[in-house]
């Protein structure tokens, strides 16, 4: 019997977050291969990276949909709810096929100790299983050789930008993190590395050798000729094998038109003829959130996840490029973090910055930003007050506002500006 209450089930998928982080592969193969393989059924491009992983897949697969080919997506985290991280084309997965699944699986997952994240991916690859989806590209969720995700056999892998980020998990160094994230490549599959320091590079090319994984640097195969900032949109356009693609890329920052090339490069080796309306249509009906994403117009107010200091760095870097170096600053930090290099960003910015706490997760208090140096008067309660204080802070009306520091602000956020007038 399904139970009508998707409330309960939803809970029980919440309660199963352990403290901690429970890497490990072997139980997620046995539990997938109780499901009958479902991930099997279905080419999958697998995505791992410390930043950009998400937007290279959601562009890659709306480009894959504007092409007609029926393209499951899965990502992570979720910004409102866990619907949000299985999708098919713009559909998001219904509460009725979680609750159906969650309780026909129950036993399963109770036996073998399943967490919730494992759950989300075996829920994401029955589903497009179920959708008999064309493609389904799947992000990592953290880290990638015992990523739960890893149990795929993928036709195409990408790595995007690799930095310092769960260091306590992953390693406190560029090349041990990039050898976890290199665990998702395959033998006889191709892997994309995006633009990447050189001991990543030598990383990930020496692991490529090693099993016999054909191996991309996509910098080297797509060149970026001109970038051009129309408003809240870029103009973009890159070459490759002596073609020239011309878009407008409606996602900001050098960093987007980097994983864009990741994009076209996969594409490419794919056996797909690159022709820019159809990688327009795509980009045009792209559905991402959470990445410089104007919540109002008027004054301007914008959103972005930037969680550790690559993605801050990039952040800050797309708003001077914008010509907004004044634009204040709204963060809030997630308490399992090492904020203090993003303090240390923050600290040099030309604008004001105010810092505050999201509800319902670990947010950083203001304790702890009064014990790193943080002037206990530009602390907020909560993102209300913070906005309030933002808005008697600016001095002019042409002067943004900037919302960052975690995928767990949007709950919040975004009923604040729901009726707003969005760019």
């Amino acid at each position: 019997m399904v139970n009508p209450d998707s409330k309960s089930v939803f809970d029980y998928i919440f309660g199963l977050t352990t403290p901690g982080v429970k890497l490990e592969l072997s139980r997620v193969e046995e539990f997938m291969t109780r499901l009958g393989k479902p991930h099997a059924s279905y080419p999958v491009i697998h995505i791992a990276g410390t930043n950009g992983k998400g937007s290279t897949a959601a562009m890659l697969a709306a480009i894959l949909e504007a092409y007609g080919k029926r393209t499951g997506l899965f990502t992570s985290p979720h910004l409102i709810t866990p619907n949000e991280r299985i999708r098919v084309g713009s559909t998001l997965v219904s509460d009725e096929f979680i609750v159906r699944k969650v309780e026909a699986w129950r036993s399963h997952i109770d036996e073998l100790g399943i967490t919730f994240f494992e759950v989300l991916t075996a829920l994401g690859m029955e589903y497009f299983n179920q959708q008999s989806v064309d493609y389904a590209v799947i992000e990592t969720g953290l880290g990638g050789r015992l990523d739960a995700t890893n149990v795929v056999d993928p036709i195409a892998s990408i790595i995007t930008s690799v930095s310092l980020d769960h260091e306590n998990i992953l390693g406190d160094n560029l090349a041990q993190i990039a050898g976890e994230k290199a665990g998702i490549i395959k033998s006889q599959c191709p892997i994309f590395l995006g633009k990447n320091p050189d001991i990543v590079q030598k990383v990930v090319e020496q692991k490529s050798q090693l099993i016999n994984a054909p191996y991309v640097y996509v910098p080297k195969k797509v060149k970026i000729e001109d970038v051009r900032f129309r408003g809240m949109s870029q103009r973009v356009r890159c070459s490759l094998a002596g073609q020239a693609i011309e878009v407008e890329l409606p996602l900001l920052g050098q960093h987007q038109v980097e994983n864009f090339t990741n994009v076209l490069a996969s594409l490419d080796e794919l056996g797909f003829n690159l022709d820019a309306s159809i990688i327009q249509n795509g980009l045009d009906n792209m559905i991402w959130q959470g990445r410089m994403q104007a919540l109002q117009k008027e004054p301007l107010v914008l959103y972005d996840v930037a969680h550790n200091p690559e993605g801050l760095t990039r952040l800050l870097d797309s708003l001077q490029e914008l010509g907004k170096t004044n634009s204040i600053i709204v963060a809030a930090f997630n308490a399992r973090k090492n904020i203090q290099p993003m303090l240390d960003l923050l600290n040099k910015w030309s604008g004001e910055v105010i810092f505050t706490a999201f509800s319902g997760h670990s947010a950083v208090e203001k304790e702890t930003l009064v014990h790193l140096g943080v002037n206990p008067d530009m602390i907020a309660t909560n993102l209300q007050t913070a906005y309030a204080r933002a808005l008697e802070l600016r001095s002019n009306d042409h002067q943004s506002i900037c919302f960052i520091g975690s995928h767990y602000l949007a709950e919040s956020l975004f009923p604040m500006f729901e009726n707003s007038d969005q760019s």
